[in-house]
């Protein structure tokens, strides 16, 4: 049996914003959100190399003593000239990226990546992580991560916003994936738990 929890990172320091790849920290070193990962036993830990994934991960890897793996690709989408902008900005980007919500497939944020290439490169470094067998993985994420990988999981066509737009993925929320073997699929057990 292999089973890996999708987590999201805690809150980060900052106005709102879209924060793909600017490096914002969190608000508190231990957020009280993710206080039930101190319950679980995991024998593998993978996270996104930016701080606000890192830093829950590296405690973890520390309290568990395991080795800490670091996957680039697992970042989250870069919004380019739009990323770590605070949204009370008035920008004269702001049309086109209310068009971006409306069709996230139809729009890429100046100097960042599509959504197509966003979803390649996650999906990619999904297959690339997800083979080892009978684990508890811990994956420290970002929100639009585990959005992308529960909408292949699920085989739901991304070209539809509402799904980005009406699941809420909390911060400190966990998203649970098992499988029985490498040839068995993988069943989505909960989606946005408080914990276990």
């Amino acid at each position: 049996m292999q089973q890996i929890d999708l987590v999201r990172h805690g809150p980060v320091v900052g106005p709102a914003a879209l924060y793909g790849w600017t490096d914002v920290e969190l608000k508190e070193s231990s957020p009280a959100c993710l206080s039930w990962l101190s319950t679980q036993s995991y024998q593998h830990i993978l996270t996104s190399p930016l701080e606000r994934c890192r830093k829950s991960a590296e405690q973890q890897a520390k309290r568990l003593q395991l080795e800490l793996h670091i996957e680039a690709d697992l970042k989250e989408m870069n919004f380019g000239r739009w990323d770590g902008v605070p949204f009370d900005e008035q920008s004269p980007d702001w049309p086109e990226q209310q068009q971006f919500w409306l069709q996230p497939f139809a729009i890429t944020p100046p100097g960042g990546e599509s959504l197509i290439q966003f979803q390649q490169r996650v999906l990619q470094a999904f297959e690339r992580h997800s083979k080892d067998q009978n684990e508890q993985a811990l994956w420290l994420l970002h929100g639009g991560v585990i959005r992308v990988l529960l909408a292949s999981l699920l085989d739901i066509d991304l070209q539809q916003s509402l799904w980005l737009q009406h699941l809420s993925i909390a911060y400190g929320s966990v998203s649970r994936i098992s499988r029985y073997n490498a040839q068995s699929p993988w069943q989505v057990q909960c989606i946005g738990s408080a914990g276990f």
